[in-house]
């Protein structure tokens, strides 16, 4: 997995970028349909034009900003804007992601930081759902991958 951060005075850019077996459609399903979210992110949901993030007494209706498949979907992410382009390769398919995100972002749950975080977490599931394994134990790669971003964010 290549990962990138960049940083303005404003927002953070994070970018993920890596090949997977998986074939396109297969890629596009886990990523942007119902049934694939339900895999890796349960919370989420599509309705209409919109991407909605439910969880208890919470919910949460995002711009659907791309759904062009088997290609790229691209959403609003409360302030933030996350981004998957999905191409075809020899032996699979290819993943890149975005995250444009305020350094201020942030509320009950979340801040710029943890977010990043998530995001990370969530392709290292992607990766393995997409190999056929089962989804690993969530608070070891938490802790993993906020330790790599804190020191990232050093630099």
């Amino acid at each position: 997995m290549k990962i990138s951060i960049t940083t303005t005075s404003t927002h953070y850019q994070l970018n993920v970028a890596y090949s997977v077996s998986a074939s396109l459609t297969e890629t596009w399903d886990l990523l942007a349909t119902d049934a694939g979210f339900a895999k890796w992110f349960p919370e989420l949901h599509i309705e209409g034009q919109k991407l909605v993030f439910e969880m208890e007494d919470f919910r949460e209706e995002m711009d659907l900003l791309a759904y062009r498949e088997p290609h790229e979907i691209v959403y609003t992410w409360d302030t933030a804007r996350v981004g998957f382009i999905l191409t075809e390769q020899e032996g699979g398919s290819h993943i890149a992601f975005e995250e444009i995100i305020p350094k201020d972002f942030g509320n009950e749950f979340a801040t710029a930081e943890k977010d990043m975080t998530g995001w990370l977490v969530q392709h290292e599931c992607i990766q393995l759902l997409l190999q056929g394994q089962d989804l690993p134990d969530h608070l070891p790669l938490q802790e993993k991958w906020a330790a790599f971003l804190e020191e990232e964010l050093k630099r």
